[in-house]
């Protein structure tokens, strides 16, 4: 448990700046998780039950220092989609509850378990272009969800689309005073994050509508307020569901933590580099699912790590996790002193908290910019965006996870190939085999084509690697006699790569072309040994001594001694570029 190691080092000097990112925090996360329990479809109280045990949790079982763990508002919207498809045609709230919990509880054994069994590395695998349209993608569905709140409607749409359409199709029913409180409180929390950045806007916000509320009997006026929120600290209850309902959850569950993975090591890897210490993926994953695993007993919903509330509090000056369990004690004392003062908080200023939240996820240029790096980046993030978009979160989450792997696959089936010359450095005399398109003048050698390969070969491009080879040889003029592959950025053949060189290999032989090879890897090296059968002679250690061969077959004078051998290891001052 890393609780253990950051606790038994606690120095005394740490205590002031953690309580005081603690209470930083708690003005951010109290009015904001109420507001993320009407994202996932709960009682405002879920959020602070969440709230008092994510955080305890993940400092026990994390190991950020900074990371703050808690509701959030992408992976409570997420929740409710999934619920809403699982519970469809079902009036009973108790269920719509009890399988949000359930969510969270398998969430969270869908992290312990991919922790345990050392799939941290999953956080590389989804593009930061992809995930970035995601994000975008995201925080304009949840804005636009949240708008109806602000003009007091209750018709709410299925998309970003139908949801700003449902709307402005029922402006007739907007309640005057409802307008007037979420507009308000949205300028309000933008004016305070502009001219005052440094105190809770959120909270002093929410405690200035309250007071709006109460001193003019808004309720009266048709403002819709959250009502009563229990002053009890939540029982551990396991999730009241059957067998197929567990089973329903468990595509749900896989969605939110290659979501919230993705998004809170992010946060964790940031402030971990900043402060000069390093993150274990594979322990985050299980800190997350503990923090997941305790939200769920209590009758809460899911929880992930907050970049904006772990922004807040490192510039607060937090130092460990220590921050956190001051936290769970300051969520505490609300639950049980101060909840009867949120009673009168009025839904519209809820929704304001939750677009300005989420508004600063909305950064087109986040994915704009890919646009003059890569436009196959580009295009990626915009998939995912107008995934989210046009048809839900999960279907959008679908386009952007299937994104990531084919634009992974595209590149990997067409990874660069080289055709090299010789080319000498006068001042050092040390000799390199180049790219002749970048390198016009380097030597070539007529009868040999040099050929570097920059990728592993595998089944998805070796027939690729071979048509480009057949039109290589083509062009050649003369036609070779030796195709030399320079193998040096080859780590890796699979079988079906194995099979097709080999084959090619053996056309080539037919017609009269020998096929040499380059600077193996060790591993490469067995493996062609194992299935190609090829002769030793046509192996070498270094491009410069298979020239060397070359040449000294051709009676010509060579550079340098020729060298056949199996070794691996590169001899001389050889480069390849």
């Amino acid at each position: 448990m890393p609780v253990s190691i950051w606790l038994a080092s606690y120095e005394q000097g740490f205590l002031v700046p953690d309580i005081v990112a603690a209470l930083t925090v708690w003005a951010l996360m109290v009015p904001e998780a109420m507001a993320y329990a009407s994202l996932a479809g709960m009682p405002p109280e879920t959020g602070l039950y969440g709230a008092l045990v994510a955080p305890l949790a993940y400092a026990i079982f994390g190991t950020s220092r900074q990371l703050n763990v808690g509701p959030s508002s992408t992976v409570a919207v997420l929740s409710l989609s999934i619920i809403a498809g699982i519970a469809a045609g079902s009036d009973d709230p108790a269920t719509f509850y009890a399988l949000t919990a359930g969510l969270a509880v398998l969430t969270g054994v869908v992290f312990i378990v991919a922790g345990l069994a050392k799939l941290g590395f999953l956080a590389d695998f989804m593009s930061r272009p992809v995930l970035g349209g995601f994000v975008v993608g995201l925080a304009m569905t949840i804005a636009a969800g949240q708008l109806h709140k602000l003009f007091g409607i209750h018709h709410t749409g299925e998309n970003f689309f139908t949801d700003i359409a449902s709307v402005v199709t029922n402006l007739d029913e907007a309640v005057v005073a409802t307008v007037f409180l979420g507009f308000g409180s949205l300028a309000l929390l933008f004016l305070l994050e502009k001219v005052m950045p440094r105190i809770p806007a959120a909270l002093v916000v929410t405690f200035l509508s309250i007071l709006v509320v109460s001193a003019f009997d808004l309720v009266d006026e048709g403002v819709i307020i959250i009502g009563e929120i229990p002053a009890v600290v939540p029982s551990l209850t396991w999730p009241d569901l059957g067998l197929s309902q567990w089973a329903s959850l468990v595509p749900g569950a896989v969605a939110i933590v290659v979501v919230g993975f993705a998004e809170s090591v992010a946060a964790a890897r940031t402030y971990g580099r900043k402060h000069g210490y390093e993150i274990d993926a594979n322990q985050e994953m299980i800190g997350l699912g503990a923090a997941n695993l305790a939200t769920g007993v209590v009758g809460a919903f899911v929880v992930d790590g907050s970049l904006s509330k772990t922004a807040a509090a490192d510039q607060a000056g937090q130092r460990t996790q220590l921050a956190s369990l001051a936290l769970t004690a300051a969520v505490f004392v609300t639950i049980l002193l101060l909840t009867g003062l949120f009673e009168n908080l009025p839904e519209a200023t809820l929704g304001a908290i939750v677009i300005h939240a989420v508004w600063h996820l909305i950064d087109f240029e986040r994915v704009g910019r890919y646009w003059s790096v890569r436009r196959d980046d580009f295009w990626a993030g915009a998939a995912a965006l107008f995934g989210v978009l046009v048809f839900d979160i999960l279907a959008g989450l679908v386009i952007a996870v299937v994104t990531s792997f084919l634009l992974l696959l595209a590149r990997a089936s067409r990874p660069s190939w080289s055709v090299l010359g010789r080319t000498l450095d006068e001042d050092s005399d040390d000799v390199a085999f180049q790219d002749i398109s970048t390198h016009p003048g380097a030597e070539t050698f007529p009868g040999l084509l040099i050929v570097r390969f920059d990728a592993d070969l595998f089944f998805a491009n070796a027939n690729v690697f071979v048509e480009d080879m057949r039109g290589a040889i083509a062009a050649a003029d003369p036609r070779p006699s030796v195709v030399l592959l320079d193998a040096e950025s080859i780590s890796d053949v699979d079988t079906t790569a194995l099979a097709i060189l080999r084959d090619f290999r053996k056309e080539l032989e037919a017609e009269g072309i020998e096929v040499w090879m380059a600077r193996l890897k060790t591993r490469v090296r067995e493996l062609i040994e194992l299935v190609h059968g090829m002769p030793p002679e046509h192996v070498y250690p270094t491009v410069r001594s298979a020239v060397a061969a070359f040449e000294a077959r051709q009676g010509k004078v060579s550079d340098g001694p020729a060298q056949r051998s199996l070794s691996t290891t590169d001899a001389g001052p050889e480069q390849s570029g």
